[in-house]
């Protein structure tokens, strides 16, 4: 379901040139969370900004109805350190950034702009919501 769906947009091959490993990343999900993560938009987004690796990002983004209280995440390196970002639209005692993305960004993808959005970098790159389970 969800390794499908990142193998057909490309993304397995994206992360692994990136420097992750989508099988250590994404294949000890159970069930349940494969398929809200599969029911989240996947993107490779440019990335200009100074040291970003292959200049993109990997966004992983909840469907409008899950947005309230699941995360947008984001996986990228930069000078050749591993980020994962996990963003929430309301503010949660882990978060300790917050960041407007403007409408119209073009290093985001489209669904996030215009809000708010609380987070922190995540030392793991495991989804959050993995995370959550342990």
């Amino acid at each position: 379901m969800l390794k499908e769906k990142l193998e057909n947009a490309g993304l397995v091959k994206a992360l692994e040139e990136l420097g992750y490993s989508c099988e250590t990343i994404f294949g000890n999900l159970t069930p349940e969370l494969e398929q809200i993560y599969a029911s989240y938009s996947w993107q490779k987004v440019p990335c200009m900004q100074d040291g970003i690796r292959a200049n993109y990002v990997i966004h992983a983004v909840p469907p409008e109805g899950l947005i309230a209280g699941n995360p947008w995440e984001e996986w990228f390196f930069k000078f050749d350190e591993p980020h994962h970002h996990v963003l929430f639209k309301e503010q949660k005692s882990c978060c300790t950034k917050e960041v407007l993305i403007p409408e119209g960004d073009k290093e985001h993808p489209k669904e996030v702009a215009g809000r708010v959005w609380y987070y922190y970098e995540d030392t793991d790159s495991l989804p959050y919501l993995a995370q959550q389970e342990r």
